[in-house]
């Protein structure tokens, strides 16, 4: 008796785990929280006001050495200057990087994020944007893994079934990963430039 009610229990339990409610999702990665140009591209922006006192070209120099230093190693695996205008106070870096879901001793699931991370800087304010995300996923398997765009993986179209009722768990990683990554890096160029580092 007492196996069959603990069976019960853990049956129940794995049930509701697995068909969890989007109402019970975080209303972070929830509908909505992945935005898609007119053109259907992923993209993710912010636009932050420069403190009192800082000029454009001190805020555009401090975000330009912040971003030389976040996306060398440690943190990303490649970061490179796509595009850099000082004079109109903008810059693009391509960064290449890995994101893990889960880390076990002998086994990690993860996969490489590339993406354009760009400011710019203008009207005593900075824009920051996360666009053209890509995943390599499995990398390490014959053949070299899948590469796919964000706007077929973790767009609401995407993240959810078919009746938009509930959060799919593989896709659903990607949209997690990716909105905390994008939180994370617009959170540090904020604090550079305010100096809460």
């Amino acid at each position: 008796m007492k196996k069959a009610l603990l069976t019960i229990a853990g049956l129940l339990i794995t049930i509701l785990a697995v068909a969890k409610d989007v109402n019970e999702q975080d209303p972070k990665y929830g509908k909505g929280a992945v935005p898609q140009d007119e053109n259907g591209d992923v993209y993710f922006s912010q636009t932050v006001q420069i403190p009192d006192g800082m000029s454009a070209d001190q805020c555009y120099e401090i975000l330009m050495n912040w971003a030389k230093g976040r996306f060398a190693m440690p943190y990303a695996q490649a970061g490179r200057v796509l595009n850099e205008d000082a004079k109109a106070r903008r810059f693009i870096f391509h960064v290449d990087q890995m994101i893990v879901f889960k880390s076990k001793a002998l086994v990690a699931d993860e996969s490489k994020i590339s993406y354009n991370f760009s400011v710019a800087v203008q009207n005593n304010q900075f824009t920051m944007k996360m666009t053209d995300i890509k995943y390599r996923y499995e990398e390490g398997r014959e053949g070299g893994g899948r590469i796919f765009p964000a706007e077929d993986w973790i767009t609401d179209k995407e993240a959810y079934n078919r009746k938009g009722t509930k959060f799919l768990k593989s896709t659903g990683k990607f949209r997690i990963k990716t909105i905390d990554l994008k939180d994370l890096l617009f959170q540090k160029a904020t604090d550079a430039v305010s100096g809460n580092f």
